[in-house]
C-alpha cells in the first residue's frame, strides 16, 4: 500500500505547489514553492516535517518561495536540474535523466523534459504521481520560450508513456481556459462532452494522463482529426502547428 499522500496548496494567481507526504513517517516533499507562506502555513498545519525540496525548473513562479521555505526547514536538499545550476540559487543536487530519489516508499525518476525550458525536469513516483511543473496543463501544454518545439513534442511524447491511471500535478490551473481551444481542434470529440459535464469549476488538478490522451490535443498528434486540423501528418509537425494556433488563439 503507498505511504504517499498530495497535497495542493493554491498560490500567486492561478499557480499550485505541492507537497508530498509519506504517511507512515509525517515528512514532506516541498514541490516549486512559489510563495513560502501558504506553503510554509500548509506544512504546519499537516504537522510534517519537510526532508526535501524539488523544483521542476527556474521560472520565478515556481521557486520565489524557496528561501522562505528553506529559512524554516533547516538545511534540506533541494533538488533541481543540473542545467539549472547557477539559475535556482538554492540548488544543493543537480539532476539528469534518469537519476533516482527514494521517498515514501517510492524510486522516484527524474525524467528530463525541456521545451518550455531548456533545463525543466518532472519527477515520476511509480505509485502513480508526476510532478510535471509547466510541461502539462489540462487539455494543453506549456508555452515553449527556451526549447524547441521538437524539444517540447518529444517531452510531452515520453509522458504519453507512462501509464494511463497516472496523475499529473501541474503548477498551473489552466484546465477551463484551454478547453475552448481543444474543442475547437475537435468539436466532435464525445470525450470533450463527458469531460466538460465532470469538470464545472476549479481546481480540476490532478489531471489524469487517460483522460488527457483522449482530450488534450497534444497528446492527440495520431488522430487524424487533430491532423487535419493542422494539416500535418508528422506527429512533430502537428504538435508544434498546434503549439504556434494556440499562441494566437
Amino acid at each position: 500500500m503507498s505511504r504517499i499522500a498530495v497535497h495542493r496548496i493554491p498560490v500567486l494567481q492561478d499557480n499550485y505547489s505541492y507537497l508530498i507526504e509519506d504517511t507512515q513517517e509525517k515528512t514532506c516533499v516541498v514541490v516549486d514553492p512559489a510563495e513560502a507562506g501558504p506553503v510554509n502555513a500548509a506544512i504546519e498545519q499537516l504537522g510534517l516535517k519537510p526532508v526535501m525540496l524539488w523544483n521542476t525548473h527556474h521560472h520565478a513562479d515556481h521557486i520565489d518561495g524557496n528561501p522562505g521555505v528553506l529559512d524554516r526547514a533547516g538545511s534540506i536538499p533541494v533538488y533541481g536540474s543540473a542545467g539549472d545550476r547557477g539559475r535556482i540559487p538554492q540548488l544543493t543536487h543537480f539532476l539528469q535523466a534518469g537519476d533516482g530519489l527514494e521517498f515514501g516508499g517510492d524510486m522516484v525518476r527524474v525524467l528530463e523534459v525541456p521545451g518550455h525550458t531548456r533545463s525543466h525536469v518532472a519527477y515520476y513516483l511509480p505509485s502513480g504521481h508526476l510532478f510535471s511543473g509547466d510541461l502539462l496543463f489540462g487539455y494543453s501544454c506549456g508555452k515553449v520560450f527556451e526549447g524547441s518545439m521538437e524539444d517540447m513534442y518529444r517531452s510531452v511524447a515520453q509522458v504519453a508513456q507512462l501509464p494511463d491511471e497516472t496523475l499529473i500535478y501541474c503548477g498551473h490551473e489552466y484546465t477551463l481556459n484551454n478547453r475552448c481551444f481543444a474543442e475547437t481542434v475537435e468539436p466532435d470529440n464525445p470525450d470533450h462532452k463527458t469531460r466538460a459535464a465532470s469538470e464545472t469549476a476549479p481546481p480540476t488538478v490532478p489531471l489524469q494522463l487517460g483522460q488527457e490522451k483522449k482530450t488534450n490535443p497534444f497528446l492527440r498528434w495520431h488522430v487524424p482529426a487533430v491532423q487535419a486540423f493542422t494539416g500535418k501528418t508528422e506527429p512533430a509537425e502537428v504538435f508544434g502547428e498546434l503549439r504556434r494556433r494556440k499562441d494566437n488563439f
